[in-house]
């Protein structure tokens, strides 16, 4: 018995944080979804179109940078460690199930996660926000209404490093695997990846019931904005 008031009075705890999250975040849009479905493009015409902050996923951004600043191995033990990755030769040098049993890499994108929902708090007090970071599907389908969540999809199969690595941005990653040993089999590893967590988060997209458009060869950039206007209420104007 007491086990179980023990555990009821943690999942209350849980409920009341994450609707004290849902409200302080009322303002927020999120952009979920998998790579190379257009997220960044779609944030960056709404911020334009409908005069919102625009809170980038991309790590050479100013509030990345702030976030590194303050890393401490204390508080931050997997961010903190931001040169500790040297032998890029070892590092993709790994096999697949090595890949997915290493959970540093995720450990370290809860971190910054924990800090961006603090930014996104504070930017969304006296402006609408719209967002593209990389938080997992099952937290951001707790901390924001269905309304406020937009799902952009790529095929798996389409999400490979060739892909990945046309955008301006990603060029570096897919340079850095070229130049390695054996590059072709250390990029078949990170194309495996890629549509292995691309077919986990179809799956967590429809087990939440989350609105999402899959980007096809016919999608456009004039209709992928409408949906997304049309979904977050935003066909009046802001």
């Amino acid at each position: 018995m007491k086990k179980w008031k023990k555990r009821m009075r943690k999942d209350k705890i849980m409920n009341i944080a994450n609707n004290i999250l849902k409200h302080s975040l009322q303002n927020v849009y999120f952009l979920a979804g998998t790579p190379l479905a257009g997220k960044t493009t779609m944030a960056k015409i709404l911020t334009e179109k409908h005069g919102f902050a625009y809170f980038s996923e991309d790590w050479y951004t100013d509030s990345f940078k702030l976030f590194q600043s303050l890393c401490t191995e204390k508080y931050q033990p997997y961010s903190s460690r931001k040169n500790e990755t040297t032998d890029w030769e070892a590092h993709f040098g790994k096999t697949f199930d090595e890949f997915m049993k290493d959970d540093s890499g995720s450990k370290g994108n809860d971190e910054y996660i924990e800090f961006a929902i603090i930014e996104l708090i504070k930017m969304s007090q006296k402006q609408k926000v719209i967002t593209d970071i990389v938080i997992p599907i099952p937290l951001v389908a707790e901390i924001a209404d269905y309304s406020q969540i937009a799902c952009l999809m790529t095929k798996p199969e389409l999400i490979t490093c060739e892909n990945y690595g046309s955008r301006d941005s990603h060029k570096a990653f897919l340079d850095c695997l070229k130049s390695l040993k054996e590059p072709e089999k250390k990029i078949a590893v990170q194309d495996e990846l890629f549509r292995v967590r691309a077919e986990q988060t179809y799956d967590e997209v429809k087990q939440h019931n989350l609105f999402s458009i899959v980007r096809t060869e016919e999608s456009t950039i004039e209709n992928t904005l409408l949906l997304l206007e049309k979904h977050f209420n935003l066909t009046g104007g802001e």
